[in-house]
């Protein structure tokens, strides 16, 4: 029989098959726009040190594993979705210290202490609470004493804190997919009960025309 957290999971795994070449084509150069995104995964790379290996975690096309990896990083992109997993590996082939692979944020593949970081843009916010704190317990698990960039929608008009936001369209696909607009204070409180210690956090809007008019939190801490 089929638990409420396996049919969340199937839902965003189908949701994200459905929407990749879409996202992928949507999304193309957005980096190239967010001045602070690439600030901050620029300090993290700095944090990690040039040739460490690193997981970007909900990776989606790969984006910012790319970005990673031109940094002079060894970096595995991981995601739930097969078809963003094979979007990634077509747009960014040749790429080197790169790779993907399919995997979830609930059991990452990826050894004990085997990461000197992990980078988790807005990855983590379709799951509940429960599957949050089980979603930190293994990035505290693959992460060695090191860097994690974070980030995650905190409000929105009509979201506050804490509420969700059900998508059911999407590109013109009739999708099934939850969003949670989560609280600074509790990412950090998260965080820190699974070993992070808060290194900077920084608060924005929307940065480009195509982003979702949300407010969000990037937290980067570093493992004790």
């Amino acid at each position: 029989m089929t638990g409420p957290e396996d049919r969340g999971h199937a839902e965003i795994e189908a949701t994200y098959d459905m929407v990749a070449r879409n996202y992928a084509a949507e999304y193309a150069d957005d980096l190239a726009e967010k001045i602070l995104d690439r600030a901050l995964l620029s300090a993290f790379a700095e944090m990690v040190g040039r040739g460490a290996l690193v997981g970007d975690l909900g990776c989606g096309p790969g984006f910012e594993a790319r970005f990673l990896a031109e940094l002079g990083l060894g970096v595995t992109g991981v995601d739930v979705s097969g078809g963003m997993i094979a979007e990634a590996q077509r747009l960014h082939a040749g790429v080197q210290g790169l790779e993907f692979v399919r995997g979830s944020l609930l059991a990452l593949p990826f050894g004990d202490a085997s990461l000197s970081g992990a980078v988790a843009i807005y990855s983590v916010i379709h799951l509940d609470a429960a599957r949050r704190a089980q979603a930190y317990a293994e990035m505290a698990r693959i992460v060695r004493p090191g860097a994690l960039l974070l980030a995650v929608h905190t409000s929105a008009a009509g979201f506050p804190a804490g509420s969700v936001r059900r998508l059911e369209e999407w590109w013109g696909h009739r999708i099934g997919l939850d969003g949670h607009f989560i609280a600074a204070e509790e990412v950090l409180a998260r965080l820190d009960e699974v070993g992070f210690d808060l290194t900077a956090r920084l608060d924005r809007g929307p940065s480009t025309p195509r982003e979702f008019l949300s407010q969000r939190t990037y937290v980067l801490a570093r493992r004790r």
